[in-house]
């Protein structure tokens, strides 16, 4: 196989793959999958967790013939499961929340169900494999005896734990440690990076507007969790980032302007919002652009995180793409204000 055609069928994969993440787009046609290798296809899904998304798409239009027919089985199965450990997630969630509100502590439910039943028409298309809390920084450690009484034990590693600088603790419960609930302090775990950008409670609740603009701090939990949380390596979360964006109005997109600059997440929003434009080609993306365009555009951080970046995490060969990401991540550093 030449590299000409290797590179026509890596790009017909990732067309492919975006069309099948995006919960709004249609199913790609029948005779695209054909253009693809079906094992990179699904691997491709697995990593960058869109199998939910896609599952009903692929049902559709994949054909119904070998190996098409045992690997989307697999899909099946996994989703069966994944949903099924939802419920419990549910129900061991409503249980810490109800005696973390009964303590009178400032917590919330945050990404996971959140996310799912505000951003997704769909509950099936957003799955979530566990429950994160995020807590205002007096209110962490009475939570832990809250857990403890719910039936979850604090999972730390015996050397190198990192739960205080992270300001992220993860409690597994005690008979089915599948069942994991994190409590954070901030969503920004990198502390040197707190420096710059943090989004604790305080700042969920100002980007909220005290409740008045929900959308705006659905919308900053996922460029948060996708670009200082995590280094992009997932489809998912620009899924999510997706989503929220399209839930703005323009009474959102004003207070937006206004949170992007008190929190210092200039860089982070414009980021996210390019690589949402050029992975799904969102509308929604370029007016929110324009309407942000006032202070620092970052253009030479900016170019550093493209469409192929993130969809490359998932090869082996995807050292390019980790190399960008990291390099944002040090940028992300050295960036103060606008």
């Amino acid at each position: 196989m030449t590299s000409t055609t290797t590179a026509a069928m890596d790009s017909e994969l990732k067309r492919v793959l975006c069309s099948l993440a995006d919960p709004q787009a249609p199913a790609p046609p029948t005779d695209t999958y054909l253009k693809v290798d079906p094992q990179n296809l699904f691997d491709a899904m697995l990593h960058h967790g869109i199998e939910p998304v896609a599952l009903p798409k692929l049902s559709e239009t994949l054909p119904q013939e070998p190996p098409y027919v045992a690997l989307i089985d697999g899909v099946r199965e996994r989703q069966f499961l994944v949903n099924a450990k939802c419920l419990n997630l549910e129900a061991s969630a409503k249980r810490v929340m109800m005696a973390v509100e009964g303590a009178g502590l400032q917590a919330m439910i945050v990404k996971g169900p959140v996310f799912t039943n505000a951003l997704y028409d769909k509950a099936s298309d957003r799955p979530f494999t566990d429950i994160d809390i995020l807590a205002h920084r007096v209110a962490v450690r009475p939570i832990g005896p809250l857990l403890k009484e719910a039936g979850f034990d604090h999972k730390r590693r015996w050397i190198w734990d990192k739960s205080i600088s992270n300001m992220e603790q993860k409690w597994l419960k005690r008979d089915d440690p599948s069942i994991v609930i994190e409590l954070h302090g901030n969503l920004v775990h990198n502390r040197g990076l707190r420096r710059r950008i943090s989004f604790g409670y305080d700042e969920y609740q100002m980007a909220a507007g005290d409740g008045e603009f929900p959308a705006v701090a659905h919308f900053m939990t996922a460029v948060i969790h996708a670009s200082a949380g995590h280094k992009f390596h997932r489809l998912q979360l620009l899924v999510d980032v997706l989503q929220a964006l399209r839930r703005l109005d323009d009474s959102d997109l004003k207070h937006l302007g206004g949170v992007l600059v008190r929190l210092n997440a200039r860089l982070e929003v414009l980021v996210c919002l390019d690589l949402v434009n050029g992975l799904f080609e969102e509308p929604a993306a370029l007016h929110a652009l324009e309407r942000l365009s006032a202070g620092g555009d970052y253009r030479r951080c900016r170019r550093l995180m493209t469409a192929d970046t993130v969809l490359d995490t998932w090869k082996t060969r995807g050292r390019r793409s980790k190399f960008h990401r990291h390099a944002f991540r040090w940028m992300q550093h050295l960036v103060w204000r606008d």
